[in-house]
This record gives structure tokens, C-alpha cells and sequence, in this order.
């Protein structure tokens, strides 16, 4: 099977050079590649992993406002993220829906000194808010939040109301407030797609996954396939490093060593505990732990996620959900939930990502802006281009930030915006809003046009959006379903595969789908996506074990799942 990964090389081969270099395919690197591929810019993206694979794959899977944020006075973070917020609802209405947030509240008027005192850049630490500090905070934050507004205002919700729709929750708990942010489904998607946008917009563009940025070399940028060891000097006018968390060592590789970043580790933990799940199904809850650190658990596809830490880290190829952070966030569950058991054996999944923060020399991680920043490195010696390091930023605001670069960039060219894209449909999100008559009218269309069952074609309306047409006319009529996997066809990896840029069997499994999410995955059923994609690629049985392997290695290494064969998956240090 010949892939657009494979076209893509080979156009590439025949380049030398391109306006615009993007290092990174995160978040902030996929839409800044969108934005200027829409300005009509020829740009190059390479990813030395694949697409969405640091802190981009590791969110908390919410779109949110900033509440938090209000206690530092980054108000225009608050607006800025809450406007994002209502365009990314409109425009990936198939992978961004709204969710409501549950406060539980301990106290009528806790915090208040200390935020008052933060609110003046005087050091506070809130250790624990009241009723009354998030009444106030909420009604700011439905005034930010008024600009295309989509979701309802905050309410108050008494005590015995909360208890009796979440029986679980700490029955010592005085009120909770409830408000509206928003979660996303398939943030790797969301990404893969915004590229797909960009290469569909401007023919000249291309976005290249497994391609690591190797320095400088006669002034031009040394890139290597880390699949084939094939070698590229490509010469540009402009470098966007938007390596997230590596972004210091992607310009120690072109000469500077000036220290930018100072991430964070942010872990998170998926719970196999359905009865609780299907009591917080649409709900977040979104609570305090001692020290007045903020944690949250929701219902993620049907099991509950738990999260997050916020802890330091020196090399983010390094970040794992260690023990330490599995007790704290233990800890954290039982604060909420004192009667639910919890323990190790409930783990099925475990994730963690370094949040590209600015450096800085605070005591408290938390207190660390998320706002975005630009710093510009002018050229030095040989490298006769600049290089924008995006520091900083959020999953919400990454269209904001990406405008902010793209402005940036066309004015060093000496071009002008052509296109915005604050109303610009992603992906699979094009033709479809919130309401539920598109989705039920696309998914009719597609089950009449390719005698699909009309569970199948929602299936694949949920997953792909408005692009699940292009996937079902390839599935024919004698779709055949994994063993292992019963809600996925060969042919259904086959068309992802031919036209999604995946290299290796854990680029679709973590990178184009959500499975590792739904369900914990047994030996046997990765075994299975690793033996149905060997064969539609031609790999050998080298190949595919070396796959299986890689597959394995990334769950044990990076997820602390064991997924040996002859057992059930299982959290490392419980009993399977």
C-alpha cells in the first residue's frame, strides 16, 4: 500500500526550501501550520514522534475557560480562553462538546484574604474557597464568557440537591456551584486534522511525522527520517519552533542556549469503576485537595478519569505517573468520594505530559502563567533565518496563539492575512454544529449511500465527523471486524492508514483513535490491529513483531500497563 506519508517524502526529497519550518507537531505547531497554509505560505512541519505526542496527547481532555486563572488576574487569559472555548464548540462540534463542572464547597467564606492578596501580586497561597470566593469568581467568569455564548450561566446548588444526584460526594460539603465549560474526545484527532486542513488548503504545504530536527548544517535545517535514517537539508525563512517542552533543546540544536522553558508534569489516571462513572456521566467535578490545589474526575467513556498532578520536571522524556503522584491523586479521590473504594487494581490506564510552561523561579508550580509567549531568536552565524519559539499556551487557546504566529511570520515576509480562522470549521467538524439534527441527518445519508447499518454509520459519524463519508465509501460490502477490537474493520484501518500520515501500528492506536481509552486492550488485541496492519502494509514478520513490540513497550514504559500475554492488562504493582 502506497500512503501519503510516502508521497509526502517524496515530494520532499525534491525540495530544498520552504518559507516557513515548523519543529513540532503539537497543538500550537498543527494550527499554526493550518493558519499559514490558508495565508497561501508554503510550510514544512516535521515531528521527530508522531503527531499530538507530548503534552498535546496528555491533557486533562477539557476545553475550558480559565477559571482559575481570575486568582492570578490574568483576565485577558480568562476572555481569551473563554471566547476559544465557544469557537471550538462551534467549530469541532464532533470532537468538542459542552460538560458541566460541579464545585463541591467546603466553606461559605474561605479564601477571600488570600485572594484578595493575589489579586495584587502580593504572595498567597488559597488554601481552601468558599462559597462566597466562587460565587464571585463564577459571575466574572460568565461575563468573560458572554461572547458567542453557547452554554448556561452558573447556579448554586444546595446541598442536599448535589448529594442526591451525586449520592457518593462528601456528605460534609456546605453547597456546590455548577457552571459550563467543555471536553474534547480525541484531541489527537483534532490535530492530525488540522494538518490535513492545511495540506488540503495549500497543495505547497506538508507535515511530516517521524522526522526529527537534527541542527543546523550550511545554514540550512538537517532533518532525519527516524524510519529510514534518510537525511534532508532544507533551507527556510523562518523557523517556528514549537517543540512544547523540547523547545530549549530544538535551539541548542541551532546554536542557542538560552533557557525558555520550565514545564510541569501533569498526570492522570483512568479508573475501570463503571457504577461511579455512570453517576457522574456529563458531569466533571472539579474540587480542591489540601494546599488548595485544584483536582478533577469525570466520566470519560465510561470510566472515571482522575487528575492532575502539577509537579517540575527537568527532562520530559522522562514523564511517567509515578507512585508518588498514583497516592496523591488516591488521596485526592477519597477527599471527594471518602466512601468509594480505590486502588491500584482499578487502574487501566495511566498518562502524563509536561505542560511547555515559561521558566521561572516560583515556589509554587501553579502560580507559573499559562498565558503564551513569542520570544524571538535573531540569526547568528551561519543560520541566516529567526527562529519563534511558542513558550507557553493551553489546548483552548491554541487558534488565538496560532493567529498570534502566523501575524507574526507573514509580517517578517512582508505579506498580508488573507483568510481568519475564527469561524473556520476543523476537520470532520465542517457542516455540523451542536444541534443533534446534523450528526442524525449525516449519519442517515451515509448508511443509504453505503448500505451501512444505521449503528455503524453513527459510529463513524462520532468518530470521524463529516469525514466519515470518505471512510465509509471505502469499507464495501464485505467489511470485515476485528476479532479483538468487534467495532473496528480492516478496512476501516486501511482507509486511516492510506490517508492519515500513520507510520507505525501505535500511531493509529494512540495517535487516530480513542481505543486505548475505551477499554483496557488486552495482548491479544493489539496483537491483532499489529497483524491486520502488517498485512495491508506488507511488513514482514520482523516488521511486525517489532511493532507488537513497540506497542508494548510504550504501555508498559509510559502507562505502566502490563499487557503480557496470557494475562489481563493490569497497572503495574496489582494483581492481574
Amino acid at each position: 500500500m502506497t500512503t501519503q506519508r510516502d508521497a509526502l517524502l517524496a515530494r520532499l526529497r525534491e525540495t530544498d526550501h520552504m518559507p516557513v519550518l515548523i519543529v513540532g507537531g503539537g497543538i500550537n505547531g498543527a494550527g499554526t501550520f493550518r493558519d499559514l497554509s490558508l495565508q497561501g505560505v508554503d510550510c514544512l512541519l516535521v515531528e521527530r514522534d508522531d503527531f499530538c505526542s507530548g503534552a498535546s496527547r496528555a491533557p486533562s481532555r477539557m476545553i475550558h475557560g480559565g477559571l482559575k486563572y481570575l486568582e492570578t488576574a490574568e483576565f485577558r487569559l480568562v476572555r481569551e480562553s473563554a471566547q476559544e472555548r465557544n469557537r471550538l464548540l462551534a467549530n469541532a462540534p464532533h470532537y468538542v462538546h459542552p460538560l458541566e463542572m460541579v464545585i463541591p464547597i467546603h466553606t461559605w467564606f474561605g479564601g477571600m484574604r488570600a485572594a484578595i492578596a493575589k489579586l495584587f501580586r502580593r504572595p498567597a497561597r488559597v488554601s481552601q474557597r468558599g462559597a462566597l470566593l466562587v460565587k464571585l469568581g463564577l459571575t466574572i467568569y460568565d461575563i468573560y464568557g458572554a461572547l458567542n455564548r453557547v452554554m448556561p450561566r452558573h447556579r448554586m446548588i444546595r446541598r442536599g440537591d448535589v448529594l442526591s444526584e451525586i449520592p457518593d460526594l462528601d456528605p460534609d460539603i456546605r453547597v456546590a456551584a455548577s457552571y459550563y465549560d467543555a471536553w474534547i474526545t480525541s484531541p489527537e484527532r483534532l490535530t492530525v486534522e488540522l494538518l490535513l486542513d492545511g495540506m488540503a488548503e495549500n497543495d505547497g504545504s506538508l507535515a511530516l511525522n517521524h522526522i526529527a530536527f537534527d541542527g543546523i548544517e550550511d545554514g540550512r535545517a538537517r532533518l532525519v527520517d527516524r524510519l529510514s535514517g534518510e537525511v534532508f537539508h532544507i533551507g527556510c525563512d523562518v523557523m517556528v519552533n514549537a517543540a512544547g517542552a523540547w523547545i530549549d533543546r530544538v535551539n541548542e540544536g541551532a546554536g542557542t542556549n538560552q533557557r525558555m522553558m520550565g514545564g510541569t508534569k501533569g498526570s492522570h489516571l483512568l479508573l475501570d469503576m463503571p457504577a461511579l462513572a455512570r453517576t457522574l456521566t456529563g458531569r466533571m467535578l472539579y474540587f480542591e485537595v489540601e494546599g488548595g490545589r485544584i483536582c478533577l474526575v469525570s466520566n470519560f467513556m465510561g470510566h472515571v478519569l482522575l487528575g492532575s498532578t502539577d509537579i517540575p520536571i527537568e527532562d520530559p522524556d522522562t514523564a511517567i505517573c509515578d507512585d508518588t503522584e498514583v497516592e496523591y491523586l488516591f488521596d485526592a479521590f477519597r477527599r471527594i468520594f471518602p466512601g468509594v473504594p480505590v486502588g491500584r487494581e482499578d487502574i487501566f490506564f495511566s498518562y502524563s505530559g509536561v505542560r511547555p510552561l515559561p521558566a521561572s523561579d516560583a515556589d509554587d508550580p501553579g502560580a507559573v502563567s499559562r498565558d503564551h509567549s513569542m520570544p524571538e531568536l535573531p540569526p547568528q552565524g551561519a543560520r541566516a533565518f529567526p527562529i519563534l519559539s511558542l513558550v507557553g499556551g493551553k489546548w483552548t487557546t491554541f487558534r488565538a496563539f496560532s493567529a498570534e504566529v502566523t501575524d507574526a511570520v507573514l509580517s517578517r515576509l512582508g505579506r498580508t492575512r488573507r483568510a481568519r480562522t475564527e469561524d473556520r470549521a476543523i476537520g470532520g467538524g465542517a457542516g455540523l454544529d451542536r444541534r443533534a439534527a446534523g450528526h442524525e441527518t449525516l449519519a442517515r445519508d451515509i448508511a443509504k449511500a453505503h448500505a451501512l447499518s444505521r449503528d455503524r454509520a453513527h459510529v463513524l459519524v462520532r468518530r470521524y465527523g463529516c469525514r466519515a463519508g470518505a471512510i465509509a465509501a471505502e469499507l464495501g460490502p464485505e467489511e470485515a471486524f476485528m476479532v479483538h477490537l468487534p467495532d473496528l474493520s480492516r478496512q476501516e484501518i486501511s482507509a486511516v492508514i492510506r490517508t492519515e500520515l500513520v507510520a507505525h501500528a501505535e500511531d493509529f492506536l494512540f495517535g487516530r483513535s480513542t481505543l486505548f481509552l475505551e477499554r483496557p486492550l488486552s495482548h491479544a488485541a493489539v496483537s491483532e490491529l499489529a497483524e491486520t496492519m502488517a498485512a495491508l502494509l506488507d511488513w514482514d514478520d520482523q516488521r511486525r513483531a517489532v511493532e507488537l513490540d513497540r506497542i508494548a513497550t510504550r504501555y508498559r514504559q509510559f502507562h505502566r500497563i502490563d499487557v503480557t500475554p496470557g494475562s489481563p492488562p493490569h497497572f503495574e504493582g496489582s494483581q492481574p
